[in-house]
């Protein structure tokens, strides 16, 4: 799960490109995602908020990005995706930031979201095993999961 370097900073009011301006934090068990930005991907055309991964005790342990859409919106690489710091992995970081995402997926009116991860992140996939399904039938680097737009999982 990689935040992609080649964003930029988002010119004009979130609002105006389909994003909520009053997310704030997400929450979910002891880890918050602290919205850092909004941002613009210009070569999937997409808006996307950006956040930093703080864990509860305050440390920043990585960071997530959220585009909202349906997937021939967002395109191959999905809605979401992220990363938590080396010292930090395994501790269940990523799977609770990936539940806090549902949040704001319902508050877009979408009923799942898409996250990828490299093939040979065993323990990013392991963290996506345990709140939504791998896609089949897809090739490449990646593996896709649908992630339910609910954070009680």
């Amino acid at each position: 799960m990689t935040t992609s370097r080649f964003i930029e900073q988002l010119s004009g009011a979130p609002s105006l490109h389909g994003l909520f301006e009053d997310v704030g934090s997400l929450h979910h068990g002891r880890t918050r995602l602290d919205l850092d930005g909004f941002r613009f991907d210009p070569t999937r055309k997409l808006s996307l908020y950006v956040f930093n991964l703080v864990d509860d005790d305050g440390a920043h342990v990585g960071q997530y990005h959220f585009a909202p859409g349906a997937p021939e919106v967002v395109g191959e690489i999905g809605n979401a995706g992220g990363y938590v710091e080396a010292a930090y992995r395994d501790r269940g970081h990523s799977k609770e930031a990936v539940k806090a995402l549902g949040e704001l997926a319902q508050r877009h009116g979408m009923d799942s979201f898409i996250i990828t991860c490299p093939k040979d992140n065993a323990a990013a996939r392991k963290a996506l095993d345990q709140v939504g399904v791998e896609m089949t039938n897809r090739g490449g680097e990646l593996c896709f999961y649908d992630i339910p737009a609910s954070k009680s999982n």
